[in-house]
């Protein structure tokens, strides 16, 4: 927490080569405290060579942790509570991290300003989870945006540097 106050703050990142799969497994196991068997169904689908990431791990799992929790709310009342995480190769040296639901969908009228601040469509939401992750992505270099999916549901994706490896003197 005393990691993205400071970012909040003072927009202080602490970058290392960290393996997404481990930081999106971890935030899961966060996000989904105190659901129980009720929470949602979660599918991890990881490609290993978008693995690789330079990112702040307590930053980026703060992310993690906030789309998923917003992924549960939206699929609450839905039949099909599905959660699938998926990382992928995303061009110009990027991995891509989708965070996808079986819900309602992003709302039409605010799917432009769901990422500023104090815009929320929960009852009792402050509207700032998706304009901190926003401010966080953007720090890490990358991009976030929301889509809804055919059949139900959202998808919201951000992406982060990619580590390329190094070629290796013989």
């Amino acid at each position: 927490l005393r990691r993205v106050r400071d970012f909040v703050t003072r927009g202080e990142i602490d970058i290392a080569a960290v393996r997404v799969s481990e930081i999106v497994r971890e935030g899961c196991m966060l996000a989904l405290v105190g659901y129980g068997d009720d929470g949602p169904s979660v599918q991890y689908n990881f490609c290993e060579d978008a693995d690789m990431v330079f990112a702040d791990n307590v930053q980026i799992q703060q992310v993690i942790v906030n789309l998923m929790r917003n992924a549960s709310e939206a699929m609450r009342d839905s039949a099909h509570r599905e959660l699938v995480i998926i990382t992928e190769l995303s061009g110009d040296g990027m991995s891509m991290i989708s965070v996808v639901d079986t819900g309602t969908g992003v709302v039409p009228d605010i799917a432009e300003q769901v990422f500023h601040p104090f815009v929320t469509t929960k009852p009792n939401g402050m509207g700032i989870g998706l304009s901190i992750s926003k401010s966080i992505i953007e720090a890490h270099g990358g991009r976030i945006w929301a889509e809804n999916v055919p059949g139900g549901g959202a998808a919201f994706r951000f992406t982060l540097r990619r580590v390329q490896e190094m070629a290796h003197a013989g």
